[in-house]
């Protein structure tokens, strides 16, 4: 006989699998994590954020015995400080990057390895957007999100599909 069991978890929905950290229905796990990377200088007009330099860094880490197959989408809104997907406009993605993460580990993405999938190399304009990340189960993604004068972390939660 095979059962399961629902643990209360604020990433985890009751139809999760809670012994092995997949979708009970075999589906899949989706993140969405906005990233800010780069300069806004002083600017007339309209810009999307207020002058300053802007970092994102994004970590996700593999908490289960298994290796994780993690695909990764960048949707930009602002791309080199131009503002794409201002309504009615909308971004589309630009790029897409995977990597396999062995048990127990940890990777991450920040503003430098998003300018390399985005530009083929590092840059320093304003870009803005989602980095959609899927995943055959549970994992940890964590944001955070430094200015001149601030830093926030801020943890992320999945969506079963």
């Amino acid at each position: 006989m095979n059962a399961t069991a629902s643990i209360d978890h604020p990433h985890r929905t009751p139809r999760q699998d809670s012994a092995r950290g997949q979708p009970a229905d075999g589906g899949r796990v989706s993140y969405s994590v906005k990233f800010v990377c780069g300069l806004q200088p002083e600017a007339c007009g309209c810009t999307p954020v207020r002058p300053g330099r802007y970092a994102t860094q994004i970590s996700i880490h593999n908490q289960s015995g298994e290796p994780v197959t993690v695909r990764k989408r960048l949707i930009p809104v602002v791309l080199g400080g131009v503002a794409l997907g201002r309504e009615p406009r909308f971004g589309t993605s630009r790029a897409e990057d995977s990597i396999e993460l062995p048990p127990h580990t940890a990777t991450l993405d920040d503003c430098c390895r998003i300018a390399e999938l985005l530009f083929g190399a590092a840059g320093s304009a304003l870009t803005i957007g989602l980095m959609e990340i899927t995943v055959p189960r549970d994992v940890s993604v964590t944001a955070i999100y430094t200015t001149d004068r601030a830093i926030d972390v801020t943890p992320v939660a999945g969506i079963h599909a």
